[in-house]
């Protein structure tokens, strides 16, 4: 820019202004530069299919938590104790003076609740304040016919229409009246059938949220 600011007043060797094509030249070179510099400024910016992250500060209040989600624990006048925890394989925080807690399952709150009152048998007045940093638990997995298979890390529930619409959609070879959800649930597992091409016609109801570890298969 300011190269092209200095071709414009710039001057013949005699002190004599430049003529008027020589002005009109880099009129037209300021203006490719401006051009240039405004497309590598969108440039810049996400595509629209990008998928962001997993954002704990989209995380909706009623999140359960699971194995790998990151905790900070603060607790008011007690620096020595506000810490950044995950929670551990096998479910648990552990925490100074609280012993392990088992967590999975529990939403924020819960876990604040309970670690005030463990933590108030032996600090008197103790302000536990309990977030969310990282989110590592919330995954499902979409596989078969669709255009990208695999591991979906989410920030929330979603439905079995938005995990396709997240895995780019079904391929041509794809049954869309027969995807399958698998489920575990207390050591059991069921299997339910989902008709996308029903439920786009507005014929056929939706099924429930998917949650943590569940399967979609598209056949």
């Amino acid at each position: 820019m300011l190269l092209t600011h200095s071709l414009i007043r710039a001057s013949s060797p005699n002190g004599i202004p430049l003529g008027r094509p020589c002005r009109q030249a880099c009129s037209l070179v300021l203006h490719w530069c401006l051009a240039v510099t405004f497309v590598a400024v969108l440039g810049t910016g996400r595509p629209a299919h990008a998928q962001a992250g997993p954002s704990a500060a989209e995380t909706p209040a009623a999140f359960h938590l699971g194995p790998g989600d990151v905790l900070s624990v603060t607790v008011w006048k007690q620096p020595a104790l506000s810490l950044q925890l995950p929670v551990a394989p096998d479910g648990t925080l552990r925490y100074p003076l609280a012993g392990p807690l088992d967590v999975v399952g529990r939403t924020l709150a819960e876990v604040e609740t309970v670690l005030s009152a463990k933590l108030g048998e032996q600090l008197r007045g103790a302000l536990v304040t309990v977030s969310l940093v990282q989110v590592h638990s919330y995954r499902v997995y979409v596989l078969g016919e669709v255009l990208r298979p695999g591991e979906l890390i989410l920030r929330g529930p979603v439905s079995v229409v938005q995990a396709l619409a997240m895995s780019n959609g079904f391929t041509p070879f794809a049954k869309r009246d027969k995807v399958l959800v698998v489920r575990r649930r207390g050591g059991a597992e069921t299997r339910e059938t989902f008709d996308y091409s029903a439920y786009v016609r507005g014929d056929g109801p939706s099924l429930a949220e998917l949650a943590p570890g569940d399967i979609v298969i598209v056949q």
